[in-house]
């Protein structure tokens, strides 16, 4: 029966190519909350998704437990507590590609192709030896963190000569969770089978280059276009894949928001990012059948 209530939850068509916007951006919530219930639901992607996230939480209360007893021997008593240390670490760590637990992470990606009854998939790096995994996911991490601080720093720069600073700060918010999204398709469209899909430069790029093409006093922008689809070239489709679907881009994101802000069940953010991500790829880009989710095996 728990099988059956999986596929009848995970069920559910992509809109129609002339849907509007607003139906579009609903529909890929829906994909996220019906990513939750089979998480839910599902013994193995259950089991599959619990290892990783007890790590994380648990490495994240080490820290957080380190860092108090640290500010406490010093005589810092009005720094955070240990929960709100832990919070703030565990979300950036959700947020951040997997590094050290990538395998973890990538088979609660390839579970979630089984579970929502899409063609098995694989794990592109499975002959790789760990340290040269995790070097290569690190070297991306600090790719990212660089992207994500100052990846627009010429339109920043240019904002902060405006009165206020609520543009600046909008801006950088904007970005920096476009990157929580971008990382959340990164493991699903790595566990499809095949070759990667090839990808041209990225909606950001051409905008700055563009605009730095406009004026000879504006050609920092064009150089800085130039760096960024440089330094994101990792996520060239993934970035693509939110520039075709834009509006089911937006309505994930406001839905996987939401997971985190819920207690208890954003911690597990990146389960059922992955999930919904895996849905959205499979019935928006035809990534097999994912209309008939698979009965999931016996607990």
């Amino acid at each position: 029966m728990a099988g059956a209530g999986a596929a009848e939850r995970g069920a559910a068509q992509a809109p129609a190519p002339d849907a509007g916007r607003l139906e579009r951006a609903r529909w890929a919530a829906g994909e996220v909350l019906r990513a939750a219930r089979l998480l839910a639901d599902d013994a193995a992607l259950r089991r599959a998704a619990l290892l990783p996230t007890a790590l994380t939480a648990a490495g994240c209360a080490v820290f957080a437990a380190l860092t108090v007893a640290g500010d406490a021997a010093d005589g810092e008593v009005t720094g955070p507590g240990a929960l709100h240390v832990f919070t703030v670490t565990f979300v950036g760590l959700a947020s951040m590609p997997p590094t050290l637990l990538q395998r973890q992470w990538m088979r609660v990606a390839l579970e979630a192709r089984r579970a929502l009854g899409v063609p098995a998939g694989e794990d592109p790096f499975a002959g790789q030896r760990w340290p040269r995994m995790v070097l290569r996911e690190w070297v991306k991490a600090l790719r990212q963190a660089v992207v994500v601080s100052a990846g627009l720093f010429p339109v920043a720069m240019v904002l902060a000569m405006l009165p206020g600073k609520l543009a600046t700060a909008a801006l950088g918010a904007a970005w920096a969770f476009y990157w929580v999204l971008v990382d959340a398709f990164e493991l699903p469209l790595e566990a499809i089978p095949g070759p990667r899909r090839g990808a041209g430069a990225p909606w950001y790029a051409r905008a700055l280059q563009r605009l730095g093409a406009a004026l000879w006093l504006l050609r920092p922008f064009r150089w800085a276009g130039r760096l960024l689809a440089r330094l994101t070239r990792p996520w060239a489709e993934e970035v693509q894949f939110t520039e075709r679907h834009p509006w089911e881009t937006a309505g994930f994101g406001v839905a996987v928001g939401a997971v985190l802000a819920v207690p208890g069940v954003g911690f597990f953010f990146r389960s059922i990012a992955i999930v919904a991500a895996t849905a959205l790829n499979a019935r928006l880009e035809g990534d097999g059948d994912a209309a008939v989710p698979a009965a999931p095996p016996p607990a």
